[in-house]
Parts: C-alpha cells; structure tokens; sequence
C-alpha cells in the first residue's frame, strides 16, 4: 500500500510567490501571500500543489491588466472534528468569472467564491483531518526543502514570448534561429494586412508551402496559418494592455477583417473578450 504524501502548504506557496514575482513585476502585478498559520501540513503531494497553483496563478497574472494585484492567503477552518485548509486567492482590476480555464486547468479543488465589477475570489479547500491538525508546525519542520529548480523553468516557459524560442536555437542551431527570426520579422511587417496568409508567407520566404508547413511544424509545432494568427492574438492582447487603442483599432492594426470576428478569436483563444481583458483605464468602448 502506497504511503500518503504530506506536505507543508505555507512554504511552497510563499516560494511560489517568490518564483512567480519577476515575471508578474514585469507588468507591474503585485504578488501578496499571507501565511496565516506558521506551518499547515495537508495529505497532498509538494509537486501537485506547486505544479496547480503555478497554473492557476499564471493564468491569472496572464488575464489581470497591468498595475494590479494578487492577494493569495491560508487559514485553517475548524468545524468540529473536522476541518479544512482554505488557500484563497483575489485579483484586482477585472472579473473573471467569463474564463472558466482558470479553475478547470488547474488539477486543484479550486472554485470561483466570489466577484465583483473588478474583482475575483478563487478559493481551494483541502480536507484536513484530525491526525494532520494536531501540532502542524513541529510536523511540518520534518523533511528537507523542496526543489523549485523544475517549477522555475515551467514558469519561464509559460510566460515565453515569441522571441524565447530564437534564443533556444541560436547557439545549437543558428541556421534554424535565423530562419525563425526571418519568420517572425516578415508576419510583423505583415501585420495589418488582412491578405497576408500562408500563401504570402511562403512566398515571402521563398519556399512551397509544403516546405514552410514542415519547417515551421518542426520548431513550433503548429502549422503557418496557426502561427500567424497567434502572433495577431499576442500583438493584439499587447496593444489591449499597454495602450489606449479601441478593441477595432486593436483588431484593424493586427490583420483581422472586423471587430466582430476580432473578438470571436480572441474569445475563443483567451477565454474572455478585448473588452473584458482591455486594462481598467482605458474607458473606449468599441464593440
């Protein structure tokens, strides 16, 4: 019979918090942790709790507009004899209750608590029974620290931009990193024409579409027509969060023929609308 895994949540969250805070301090986003209790030990294994709230707080520092704050807290709650660990985790500057991925993509038993014009409560719920409770700090100061070194680098990979994956090839393979680099310059200069395809592409870089389509599959494994589009996505969800544009000149500026279908695909990519993830400040409304 395999043995159950413990592990102190307090730590792993508050070195999560420390992890994740360059890549959210890079916009501004403020990360706060608040540990409540010194130590709360809970049947769970280290890896499934660093590896669901690295998700579930990625993705929201993904959603959130720039200049806001995460508020991430632990308590125990007692009732009776028994009990429960509750993680709760609040966002400002928008609601997210439109993007059900959040909590669905997290592996945890995380649920949307509650929400406002500019704001969401996500809380997750550990059972905790009675053998777990009882003196939870001396238990938790057993075992060693855990290793972050994995977690770090699925961070990093999660908040890649389109540049990353040139500076991967460019020291083992310069000739690839060059291409991809040729790639990316030309759909740019590319971007507002809403003509610009995997025809154009192809003939851009001077290849049959048979070969750009195994070429670009290879070091990005999605085919032209899907890369182009999410490079529109990523400029467009830049422009949404770092300027003062309406969602049409958002969708007119990154190659999309109208507002409407603009919004379309940046629903279905993203899980929420221009208007929704454009930041607070921006009071345009264009949809």
């Amino acid at each position: 019979m395999q043995e159950k895994a413990y592990a102190d949540i307090v730590p792993l969250l508050n070195h999560l918090c420390i992890v994740l805070q360059p890549v959210a301090a890079a916009r501004n986003i403020k990360l706060h942790f608040a540990g409540g209790e010194q130590a709360i030990r809970i049947a769970c294994a280290a890896e499934k709790i660093l590896t669901g709230f690295n998700k579930l707080l990625s993705t929201i520092i993904d959603y959130i507009p720039d200049d806001n704050s995460i508020y991430i807290s632990t308590d125990m709650i007692e009732e009776g004899k028994n009990g429960y660990v509750s993680v709760k985790i609040r966002n400002t500057g928008i609601n997210l209750k439109q993007v059900p991925a959040i909590t669905n993509n997290c592996g945890l038993p995380a649920h949307l608590r509650s929400y406002s014009a500019k704001e969401t409560v996500y809380e997750v719920c550990f059972s905790l029974s009675p053998d777990i409770a009882i003196d939870t700090v001396k238990q938790a100061a057993q075992g060693g620290p855990f290793n972050y070194v994995n977690f770090v680098g699925g961070i990093k990979s999660h908040f890649a931009k389109l540049q990353n994956p040139v500076d991967k090839l460019a020291g083992a393979k310069p000739k690839e990193a060059a291409f991809f680099t040729n790639i990316n310059l030309c759909i740019l200069a590319n971007l507002e024409d809403e003509r610009f395809d995997t025809n154009a592409l192809s003939d851009a870089m001077a290849m049959s579409r048979a070969q750009l389509f195994r070429r670009l599959k290879s070091l990005t494994g999605n085919s032209p027509g899907y890369y182009i589009r999410t490079i529109r996505l990523e400029k467009a969800k830049e422009l949404l969060a770092t300027s003062d544009v309406t969602i049409s000149e958002a969708a007119y500026k990154t190659g999309f023929n109208s507002p409407s279908n603009f919004t379309k695909v940046f629903s279905e990519k993203y899980g929420i609308t221009p208007s929704q993830f454009r930041r607070p400040k921006n009071d345009a409304t264009n949809e």
